[in-house]
């Protein structure tokens, strides 16, 4: 029975309201079609009693919920004073005034009728539930638009995090690429450029004789003291003025040429002092580019000493 009763309240503003909605179409479409393409003058009617009905719904709505019906209400009055103007100007461009006036007076009519029904089935609530309502929805309001950051803030932390893992893996890949390129390259320098085997003597270092007889004063492998140039029958080439063999180790030529020059500089008669000797063997060593310190000339002193007076010569 209630359903019934509410029914009925809106059946007189929905019928006016269909009514007023077919003749503002009709009019302005037949209107417009003097000047345009009757499907483009049509159109435009259609959108504009959409327009309207959209608002007569969104009042409507506010009205039923006591929420603000401002904008809604605003376009409502609006639409009705042009909808009763084109039906007026159609009707009497029609030449009929009868129909113009009974075609203003339709919209006005299904105005003033859907208000009615408004306000009789509205929801009536104090300015202090209102005032509640409102808080309500602006926190509800609010909450959604921090979820909403908050979610946004989460996408743009998930997205960050997976380029910076991208990136990272890329880095170590190319890193990975590059150490494997160099290990190649050594690889094949290595080939190209074999180091002897270290296992057995190494090359160009002086042997314990060998070191004993510079030590001693004397000269190893037929090297003659006096320098002169005798030949090694266990080496290749001659042996020079400056006791280097071609091929011979740099180090081990120089040790052997202060030897022999030791032995050649004391093979005087008289033997020469220390002082004078210490000194003749730092002027012939520089004059030859000959490197050794002042223990090893003072040690082939003695050496050389002590086989002049022991009569070994």
């Amino acid at each position: 029975m209630n359903h019934i009763k509410k029914a009925g309240t809106w059946l007189l503003p929905a019928a006016l309201t269909v009514i007023a909605v077919v003749w503002a179409v009709a009019a302005i479409g037949d209107t417009l079609t003097a000047q345009a393409h009757p499907a483009f003058a049509y159109s435009v009617a259609v959108l504009y009693d959409a327009v309207w009905l959209y608002a007569l719904a969104q009042e409507t709505a506010h009205r039923r919920q006591g929420s603000s019906v401002r904008l809604p209400k605003a376009i409502g009055w609006v639409f009705l004073p042009l909808t009763v103007g084109v039906l007026a100007v159609h009707g009497l461009l029609a030449g009929d005034v009868l129909a113009a006036a009974v075609g203003a007076l339709i919209p006005v009519l299904a105005k003033v009728t859907l208000v009615m029904a408004i306000d009789r089935d509205r929801t009536r609530i104090s300015p202090r539930a209102q005032a509640a309502i409102d808080r309500t929805r602006a926190t509800t309001r609010d909450r959604i638009a921090v979820s909403r950051a908050v979610a946004k803030a989460r996408a743009d932390e998930t997205k960050a995090g997976a380029h910076i893992v991208k990136a990272t893996r890329q880095a170590e890949a190319e890193s990975a690429a590059i150490v494997h390129e160099a290990f190649e390259k050594y690889a094949e320098a290595r080939d190209r450029h074999a180091v002897p085997d270290w296992s057995g003597e190494l090359p160009g270092l002086v042997s314990d004789r060998e070191l004993d007889a510079l030590l001693s004063g004397g000269v190893t492998d037929g090297v003659s003291a006096l320098g002169t140039g005798v030949s090694d029958p266990d080496r290749t080439g001659a042996v020079t003025r400056d006791g280097h063999t071609p091929g011979e180790d740099p180090r081990e030529a120089n040790d052997r040429a202060v030897a022999m020059l030791a032995a050649e500089l004391y093979a005087t008669d008289p033997p020469p002092s220390k002082r004078k000797f210490r000194e003749a063997m730092r002027a012939e060593m520089t004059a030859r580019s000959l490197t050794g310190g002042w223990p090893t000339i003072d040690a082939l002193y003695d050496r050389e000493q002590q086989l002049a007076e022991g009569g070994e010569r």
